[in-house]
Parts: C-alpha cells; structure tokens; sequence
C-alpha cells in the first residue's frame, strides 16, 4: 500500500496525467506545464532493444574471404581463359613456317601425309560432283587444256597428268562421248601422294559448263571449267590462269586455309567469352577482319608464283594483264563486282597493278631459262605480222 502522505500528493499528478495521454503534469503547488502534441507526434520513437548495437566497418579492399561468389566465378573462368589462350599461343607459335617462294609466315598444322587423304577424299567429290559434265581424255578441249598444264608442270619439275582412263576405240569414244565417269578407271589409289607433299601426279578433269567462268586446283587436283575458255582466249591466257591455280597449289593454300580456320574459330570464341559478343558479331568479325583478308594475300601470292611458272614454261608473262582486263571486262558487265573489303579476291585495279609489278621479273626468269630462247623472238613476230593477215 501507498502510505497516506504520499498518496494525496501524487493523486493529483497522476489524475492530471490520465487527461494529457501519459504525459507528466505538475499539480498542487507546483505550475502546470504543458507540450505541443504536434512536436511530439512527428518525433519517431526510437525501438528498444535487448541485442547489442551492431558495429559497421568499411573496408575499402575487401579481403579474399569476404569477396562476392559471382567474383569468385569470374577469376577461376578468367582464370581458365589465359590459360586456353597461352596453351594456344603456344601451339600457334610452334606451327608457324615461311611459305618457300615468298617467305611470307603464316600458320599451318596439317602433315603432308594428311593431305594425301585429303586429295583423295577431294578427287572422289569431285568426280560426284560433276558427274555427266566431264570431257573424256581425248576431247579437243581436254587436249588442249592437258598440253598447257603438262607444259607448266614439267618446265617446274611439279610432276606430270596423271592418265586418265585407258585408250579406246573411234566407235567407243563416239559412243560415250559424254561419260559420266571417264576418270573412274585413273582414279588414283590411297597410297598415290600430291604434289603438295613431293608427289609427281596431278589429276585434270574438264567440266563442260559454260556458264561457269572458273578454274580451280586443290591437293593435286586441276578441274577446268569451259566457261573460263572465251576469257582465256588463247593458250597465252589460259596458261596465265592455270599457272594461278597451280601456285595455289604449290604453296599449300589449301592446307593453309584449313589450318587458319582453327585459329578464326579460336579468336570467335575468345570474343565471345572475354568481351561477351554475339556468336554472330564475333563470327562477322573473324571473317572481315581475319579470314577475308587472309584469302585476298593468297591471291596476290598465287599471282606471284604464278607468274614465275609461266614465264618457266615459255608463255608471255604480259597475257596475265589481258586475261584480267577481259576478266574485270566481263565482271563489270555481269554485275558481280563488290566492295573489295567483302570480297574473297582483289579488286581487278589492284589486281592489274599487281601483275604489272612482277613483269619485269617475270620476264628475266624467261631470258634466263635455256628452254625459251627464241620462243619470245617467235611471239613478237607472230603479234606484229597477226594484224595483216587478219
């Protein structure tokens, strides 16, 4: 119990408090004060607690123990990306050889013992390919195009044609005058090798298609196409493309090609895991500014090499820059020029431009070479008669 005493002074206080909502109130003897409610309503109160006040400290560099999990994930992914792009460095490093005939420096990681199962895989699809359009051995057209690509192979030591398919009689040859498959006895065997790997045998096939204006040889294999025989026009072009293609083959573009395509690959996929680029946009990326390119310098080296097999064979190094003029002619015409950047070839100008650079030195390698003498004295004096008797 509250003793009397107290009880009638604190009665009053405590009456006066029930009025003011728990406020304290002096009563009796003492003044009454009283707050604004509106200052005390707008204060928040603070909460109580029975936890102890928790203590932030900032650290400027947080230690590896406190680091984000996704911070974790990109270390060890990074992490695993210098380590793929050293191991390839690496491999890419090993692999780098000089192309013989320039000296350029370029990739390549393909044996010459794998592209003799190349050439043989790439003879088979050719014969499927253009089953029913090639020309038999003896056509005049095959002929003709046999005596220009034996005479560069030979004048070169590159090897010799490979015969084709067995002799057969007048009556036979009339009758299958357009075989579907006239090389399939001259196939060659798997164990054969190519000229890319010191072989000495070449296979030509022929394709009658006019609509084509083409010539390719890859792995030891010429395919001609008759559509590229009026831009030609003469032995003297004809051997200035065909000389062309066979530097593609001598200086193992093919091979290369197959070899830098594992290197674009490799770039697309960096891009795509350190940059975050879209397969696409790294893949367009990989093709304008690597492979593209990488396609136009073995151009302008086949058109060097080239050059050289021709003049060694005797044929006037200045019908390259006709042939291509007819060529730049023909595509203007037909619409099929581009923006050289996009384009797996040189522009014509550039091209022509080229060609006339390596005249001269093309034409000292034909002075120098015993089997020519007097067959250029022959060539002037055919072009200088030729308009008469026209």
């Amino acid at each position: 119990m509250i003793p009397t005493r107290i009880w009638t002074k604190a009665a009053p206080i405590l009456r006066a408090s029930r009025g003011t909502r728990g406020l304290p109130v002096l009563a009796g003897n003492y003044s009454r004060i009283r707050l604004p409610t509106s200052s005390l309503c707008s204060t928040p109160l603070r909460q109580l607690s029975t936890s102890s006040p928790r203590h932030v400290q900032y650290t400027r560099f947080p230690s590896e123990k406190h680091r984000h999990p996704s911070g974790e994930v990109m270390d060890s992914r990074m992490k695993i990306v210098i380590a793929i792009a050293a191991l390839g460095g690496t491999y890419y490093v090993v692999h780098l050889e000089q192309v013989p005939e320039t000296g350029r420096w370029r990739f390549m990681d393909i044996s010459p013992k794998y592209e003799t199962k190349l050439a043989q895989v790439a003879y088979d699809e050719l014969l499927n390919e253009f089953r029913g359009k090639i020309l038999p051995s003896n056509h005049p057209v095959t002929r003709h195009v046999q005596r220009v690509v034996s005479r560069i192979l030979e004048s070169s030591d590159l090897g010799q044609l490979r015969s084709s398919e067995p002799r057969r009689s007048l009556g036979e040859a009339l009758d299958d005058f357009w075989s579907e498959d006239p090389f399939t006895s001259g196939r060659p065997s798997g164990e054969s090798s190519t000229p890319e790997s010191g072989g000495k045998e070449w296979n030509l096939l022929v394709v009658n298609d006019p609509s084509v204006v083409n010539a390719m040889a890859t792995f030891g294999n010429i395919v001609v196409f008759t559509g590229i025989l009026p831009i030609c026009k003469d032995e003297q072009g004809l051997a200035a493309v065909l000389g062309h293609e066979i530097a593609h083959v001598v200086a193992r573009h093919a091979s290369e090609r197959y070899s830098s395509s594992k290197v674009f690959l490799a770039v697309a996929v960096l891009l795509q895991t350190v940059l975050g680029f879209d397969f696409g946009i790294t893949n367009l990326i990989s093709t304008v500014l690597l492979e593209l390119p990488n396609s136009r310098t073995q151009e302008y080296e086949a058109d060097t090499i080239g050059m050289q097999l021709t003049a060694k064979a005797c044929f006037d190094p200045q019908a390259a820059l006709e042939m291509h003029a007819r060529l730049a002619q023909y595509e203007k015409a037909h619409g099929t020029t581009s923006l050289e950047f996009l384009r797996t070839h040189p522009g014509a100008e550039r091209r022509i431009k080229h060609l006339e650079e390596l005249i001269p030195a093309a034409y000292s390698t034909q002075a120098s070479s015993p089997q020519c003498a007097g067959i250029q004295d022959s060539v002037n004096r055919f072009r200088e008669f030729a308009p008469r008797w026209m």
